[in-house]
């Protein structure tokens, strides 16, 4: 499947398919996926929520790290340096606010994750 999904990619970023077959295409997956999930049936959706709660209760917190410390090696510590802040906390911060600064997000984030976990 993955093959068939790059090549797909290929053909469509090579603008050979008008945008409007696109959205179409997006459009028909779109509402494709939201009956798989129950977004039609509330008595559905509400089993499906359940089962994807149960499962990420019962998986890993966190998954192929070595791939992504792998990307993350590629590139030269100055660059984190200079686009992230103190903490250099590239997975996720908070910003409550329009006024939150990057280490205040950083910051706040790592709270969160205490008081969660």
């Amino acid at each position: 499947m993955d093959f068939i999904v790059h090549q797909s990619l290929k053909i469509v970023e090579s603008g050979v398919i008008p945008d409007h077959a696109i959205r179409a295409a997006i459009r028909a997956l779109s509402k494709k996926r939201l009956i798989q999930e129950g977004r039609y049936d509330p008595e559905q959706g509400a089993h499906r929520y359940m089962d994807v709660l149960n499962m990420l209760k019962k998986s890993e917190i966190a998954v192929e790290t070595d791939k992504a410390n792998e990307q993350h090696y590629e590139l030269p510590t100055e660059f984190f340096q200079a686009v992230l802040g103190k903490r250099l906390k590239y997975s996720a911060c908070y910003f409550p606010t329009k006024t939150t600064t990057l280490d205040q997000a950083e910051e706040l984030a790592l709270q969160i994750y205490c008081e969660r976990a």
